[in-house]
């Protein structure tokens, strides 16, 4: 049995970038949805109060695949506040043994890449063909991948930002601003505006009560919510979801955790109107976007596969899987 094989963050960082993961994330959600995966997601709060940090526990298992994954992804508000990376890593061992063949001290890095290209898979089924404006809300980590995504296949025109925090939207320009040299970004005090005038609307914030009201949607709209991943968050209220043709990456993780977790608490929303998972409609098993006035919602709560697709893609640019 050889030695564990610890990687660094600066290492992962070197070798791998979200669109590295588009195409495999994108194969991994259809065997999801195919009944290939075994997807578990346990939450932690260690902090005095829930919104002060949290820790996910994602295991991930693929059938066919060499590895599988457990990964701690702890979130705490105060090394964001400090600007420092998050802790956590990847376990990955070997699925025919259970073998640890490494850890990942990924620093939070592959679980935001994964995301980020969760994100670009849901605006290539859903958004409409040819955009202009996108709106985001929130200036975190997430925000900064999310715009990038969507321009990876949806190339707008302006981009929008609000933040509860005005100095964080302002950094989260500042930053985007090289990356995007053709689009017009803007900072937005008023949320309701943001949200009516997007072609797309990205939500990734950690919000607990809904910012999102579905009477500020309109036809052809589409949103792309990253922000509300356990139970105890929620970015879009009912009518938004009841407005709109929702897909999600895991029926049974969406039931349990963030907006559609809470419309079914309340009765205003059964599992039943979920329109499909994001992998049975990459699978053309699933309609997405059915006509032009359609508002669609991808809406993700992150599963475990989309874990082990990144640590499995990043083990090979390393050569050490």
């Amino acid at each position: 049995m050889n030695d564990v094989r610890i990687v660094s963050a600066s290492e992962l960082r070197a070798a791998v970038r979200f669109d590295d993961l588009i195409e495999p994330i994108s194969q991994a959600f259809q065997e999801s949805s195919a009944g290939l995966a075994d997807n578990r997601l346990t939450v932690l709060f260690p902090a005095e109060r829930p919104e002060l940090g949290d820790v996910y526990v994602k295991t991930g298992t693929l059938r066919g695949h060499a590895v599988f994954v457990v990964k701690i992804s702890p979130w705490f508000a105060v090394n964001s506040e400090r600007g420092q990376a998050q802790g956590g890593f990847i376990g990955v061992f070997d699925s025919r043994t259970g073998h640890t063949l490494a850890l990942l001290n990924e620093e939070h890095y592959l679980s935001d890449i994964r995301t980020a290209a969760a994100g670009a898979l849901a605006a290539r089924m859903l958004a409409p063909a040819s955009i202009q404006s996108a709106a985001i809300l929130g200036a975190g980590v997430q925000a900064f991948w999310q715009a990038q995504a969507l321009y990876h296949e949806r190339r707008y025109t302006t981009l929008t930002i609000w933040a509860r925090n005005a100095e964080s939207a302002a950094r989260l320009k500042a930053d985007l601003q090289p990356l995007l040299p053709d689009v017009k970004i803007v900072v937005s005090h008023d949320l309701e505006s943001t949200v009516r005038c997007a072609d797309v609307l990205i939500t990734a914030t950690a919000a607990r009560t809904p910012l999102v009201r579905g009477e500020w949607l309109h036809a052809g709209q589409h949103i792309t919510a990253v922000g509300a991943d356990d139970a105890t968050k929620c970015e879009l209220d009912a009518t938004a979801l009841k407005r709109a043709r929702v897909f999600v990456d895991s029926r049974e993780t969406t039931a349990a955790n963030g907006d559609v977790y809470a419309a079914l608490q309340t009765g205003e929303y059964m599992l039943t109107e979920i329109c499909g998972e994001v992998g049975e409609v990459l699978a053309n098993q699933k309609p997405g976007r059915i006509s032009c006035s359609d508002i669609t919602i991808a809406k993700y709560i992150g599963i475990g596969v989309q874990d082990l697709i990144a640590a499995e893609v990043s083990l090979k640019k390393l050569e050490l899987l």
